[in-house]
């Protein structure tokens, strides 16, 4: 009789700890996401242009699954590519996000978060918020999670239904079809030789623009 309550006893624990956990895994994603607004917004009171996108990319370069952007940007492609070929692509478009991120933060990451809602399927998260950006328009914001090696990064971003991922995979596919990988890549390269990330114009892409995003 004692086994059995000692069994039940432990059982209970078991369900309250995972129902716990399930509760706070549930939970991350969203507080991720908010941490990550409230970080990049605070950045806006830094007057030195070079500072405050200096302390964006530190935000940005934890928070981003990059390699899986890379990779559902490509499509396709993606599998047909040398792993060599695969990391230089997601370097090169690491560097081109990094300039168009920073840009739409600085517009969009302004004010306050009007509503911030977390829905979550086992390793993947949509977080739907609706920000009030610096022209004082409400846009809708959705940030998608995967989480991997015990953190929520971001793999897309949609911004009043715009995907990213979706949006750069349309241009890259189009452009792929008019040319090679390698000159695509080489194009990358060139025109961010060219740019600066300092400045506020993204890099760009031949066949690529930031429009959507």
């Amino acid at each position: 009789m004692k086994q059995r309550k000692v069994m039940f006893v432990m059982l209970v624990c078991i369900f309250v700890i995972v129902v716990k956990q399930s509760y706070l895994w549930s939970e991350e994603p969203s507080v991720v996401v908010k941490e990550i607004i409230l970080n990049e917004s605070s950045f806006n009171e830094i007057e030195d242009i070079y500072e405050r996108k200096a302390k964006q990319w530190e935000v940005i370069s934890t928070s981003i699954n990059f390699e899986m952007i890379s990779q559902n940007v490509m499509g396709e492609y993606w599998e047909k590519c040398l792993y060599e070929e695969k990391s230089e692509f997601v370097e090169s478009f690491t560097n081109h996000l990094k300039s168009s991120y920073i840009k739409k933060v600085n517009s969009l990451f302004g004010k306050k978060i009007i509503s911030l809602e977390g829905k979550q399927c086992d390793n993947f998260a949509r977080v739907q918020t609706v920000l009030l950006a610096k022209s004082g328009k409400e846009v809708s914001t959705d940030f998608y999670l995967v989480h991997e090696n015990g953190e929520w990064k971001i793999c897309d971003l949609a911004v009043e239904g715009v995907s990213l991922v979706n949006n750069y995979r349309s241009q890259i596919t189009h452009t792929l079809g008019r040319t090679s990988y390698e000159e695509l890549l080489q194009t990358m390269k060139k025109k961010q030789a060219k740019k600066n990330y300092s400045t506020e114009q993204p890099l760009l892409v031949s066949g690529l623009s930031d429009q959507s995003f």
